[in-house]
């Protein structure tokens, strides 16, 4: 095998990198194993992978029967055009996300990843409504810095201007709700006293142009892309309410908060009312295989019904890849049958009582946790809240110190989170919290 250097060497010249710089900034390393928790480099040495490799990988890196489940099935049948065929682990895996979502659920429509299962809930909704005869239904209502993926659709509803005004020819703006960004409130007012007033604007935009609205999309209860944004379960269930009383339809993006993130298996269980269309990917096969799922009630999926020029205009060559579904039925099985949204409480009650220890320090102007998801907002001084320059500085030299810990993080902005893989042990997720509170301690040493 070539050394580290050169291949490392090699990438550099042939190897374009999603969202990294060149030259590149913070730690970079020739990963060649992972296990559990922890990735490996060349060396041998581990890391612990405390964003679970982009918050998908639930149950750690290369589980055994996670492993065995893509090499048991890739020896039986390894694709299918879905279309009209099938195949059993497709269906097996479809009913079983249904019973775990519950009603009014009652079909899927498998994708790629989470940007593609955001784009089939966009088009179904568009075609839902041209399918009814209503084709002025044309626009989407989302929350301003949102982020529901890559794609033209996607960030046309959600639009990050650092990462997508490079595109802006290409797309249709979505009509945007203010963020519910509690810490940073858009109209200075304090929760719960403010009684909601960021969606006083929503609702005036509903009641003029609720009948051009064909759907509302969000993150349901956390931003993930936005900085770990947790907001007010009561701000969701009154946006809901307002875009169904105008007929909107209701879409959640729970390809970051599904399969247990949030301490439920899906963000929707906090709440009393349910969206009419659920975008799920990333824990879907705990980050072994791209798969994306686009679940819709069996309202919405009436429409597209009774003639030829009804059915929906959508499909990837990867649908239902026959492996993907295997092991996200797999992942699936390890939640129910281990037991893991129980055995996760107390990771939950350790990322709890981590909270007050953070907001001690002198540079954490925010903490945020929600089952899962822990994340620190660094800023200059709690006084002003004022965002280091650049941003995401202080994040980097602590990740670099991190990483020379053998912890691998990687700062969002001015932003630093935790999310770790599901088999993490406490004493883990301890010393990473330890390994943490020291360096943004020291933060002031050299950055901020």
């Amino acid at each position: 095998m070539a050394d580290t250097d050169s291949v490392l060497a090699a990438d550099s010249r042939f190897v374009w990198h999603p969202y990294t710089s060149d030259p590149v900034v913070g730690p970079r390393a020739l990963i060649t194993r992972g296990r559990g928790a922890y990735l490996y480099d060349d060396s041998g040495k581990a890391y612990f992978d405390s964003s679970s490799s982009w918050w998908c990988v639930l149950h750690g890196h290369c589980h055994p029967r996670l492993v065995k489940a893509i090499q048991t099935q890739a020896a039986k049948l390894d694709h299918l055009l879905f279309a009209p065929h099938t195949h059993e682990v497709a269906v097996e895996l479809a009913e079983m996300l249904l019973a775990l979502l519950g009603a009014p659920f009652s079909k899927v429509f498998f994708s790629d990843d989470g940007s593609t299962a955001v784009e089939a809930a966009l088009k179904m909704a568009l075609q839902y409504w041209n399918n009814r005869g209503e084709s002025g239904r044309r626009y989407f209502l989302s929350l301003e810095e949102g982020y529901h993926g890559d794609t033209l659709g996607a960030i046309s509803v959600g639009y990050v201007r650092e990462f997508h005004h490079f595109f802006d020819m290409a797309i249709r703006p979505s009509l945007k709700a203010m963020q519910p960004y509690c810490y940073r409130c858009p109209v200075d007012k304090k929760y719960p006293q403010c009684a909601l007033s960021c969606l006083n604007g929503v609702e005036a935009l509903l009641e003029a142009r609720g009948h051009e609205i064909a759907a509302l999309i969000v993150e349901p209860l956390v931003m993930g892309a936005a900085g770990m944004v947790v907001y007010p379960t009561d701000y969701l269930e009154k946006l809901i309410s307002l875009c169904k009383a105008k007929g909107v339809l209701v879409i959640f993006d729970e390809v970051f908060t599904g399969f247990g993130r949030t301490g439920k298996y899906f963000a929707l269980d906090h709440l009393t009312d349910r969206p009419d269309l659920v975008a799920l990917s990333k824990g879907l096969t705990s980050g072994t295989l791209p798969l994306g799922a686009t679940v819709a009630t069996d309202t919405v999926y009436e429409a597209f019904k009774g003639a030829e020029s009804k059915k929906f205009y959508h499909g990837h060559t990867f649908s239902a890849n026959p492996v993907s579904c295997a092991v996200a039925l797999e992942s699936l099985r390890l939640l129910e049958e281990e037991k893991v949204l129980s055995r996760n409480e107390a990771l939950v009650r350790l990322m709890s009582e981590q909270v007050p220890r953070f907001e001690s320090l002198d540079v954490v102007g925010d903490v945020r946790h929600f089952g899962m998801i822990w994340a620190a907002e660094l800023v200059r001084s709690k006084a002003s809240k004022a965002i280091p320059q650049p941003a995401n500085g202080p994040g980097w030299k602590i990740c670099e110190r991190l990483w020379e810990k053998g912890i691998w993080m990687r700062p969002m902005h001015n932003v630093l989170y935790v999310v770790p893989p599901y088999c993490t042990t406490e004493a883990e997720l301890g010393e990473c919290f330890d390994s943490l509170y020291e360096e943004i301690r020291n933060v002031r040493d050299f950055c901020i």
